[in-house]
């Protein structure tokens, strides 16, 4: 994954470029507002340059699209252009892959333009709802003891007599902690934990000694 402290601000005098990855409408409508507020539209990225993903209705394709624009060329901001209403995990997933910038379909006209101006200042933007989902709280110490059970396959009693806990207990502990990661079941939540590419990991998991809540 890129940093984006290793994308240095452009130069002020450097005009501003951007070239479009994806379908074909929906890159022309996405160079019809970059254009007009001008940006030289490139028919390929180009060192510096902002480079717009639109249209890739699939994840894998969107994902795939970031990592060649970004391995071939590193000081491209990769802006992608996503449906409203994408699943959390998707939005993580294309910034792991490198995007610097995200704006839905649904605000195009309005955030596409100040998005990729943020980007050519060496800044991370992102639509302000989805602050507290891409930094969520962090998990407290039995959250993440409880998480660990769950992981190994224990259910909410094993986990209660393990922990010394009530069962009431552990529910509340995991419904906090499902929000906290994203998760509205057992099996999704140990998905997340286990996916190399859902910016959680098993890093999460405590060592399960018993201690107070």
């Amino acid at each position: 994954m890129r940093t984006t402290a290793s994308l240095a601000p452009l130069p002020t005098w450097a005009a501003p470029a951007a070239a479009l990855v994806g379908e074909q409408r929906a890159c022309l409508d996405a160079a019809r507002l970059l254009s007009g507020a001008g940006f030289a539209i490139r028919s390929k990225p180009a060192p510096g340059a902002v480079v717009v993903l639109a249209g890739q209705a699939r994840d894998d394709v969107r994902l795939r699209a970031a990592r060649t624009v970004g391995e071939a060329h590193p000081d491209a901001r990769i802006l992608a252009v996503l449906p409203s209403g994408v699943p959390n995990t998707a939005l993580r997933r294309v910034l792991l892959a490198g995007v610097t910038g995200i704006v839905f379909e649904d605000e195009l006209d309005r955030a596409l333009v100040p998005t990729a101006h943020a980007l050519l200042a060496g800044q991370l933007a992102v639509p302000v709802v989805l602050g507290q989902q891409l930094a969520p709280r962090p998990l407290s110490h039995r959250e993440k003891q409880i998480l660990s059970l769950l992981v190994l396959g224990m259910t909410n009693r094993e986990i209660a007599d393990k922990l010394f806990l009530a069962e009431s207990t552990v529910k509340t502990h995991l419904s906090s902690a499902f929000r906290k990661i994203d998760a509205h079941s057992r099996s999704e939540a140990v998905a997340r934990i286990q996916d190399p590419e859902s910016g959680i990991g098993l890093g999460v998991l405590a060592v399960t000694t018993p201690r107070s809540a």
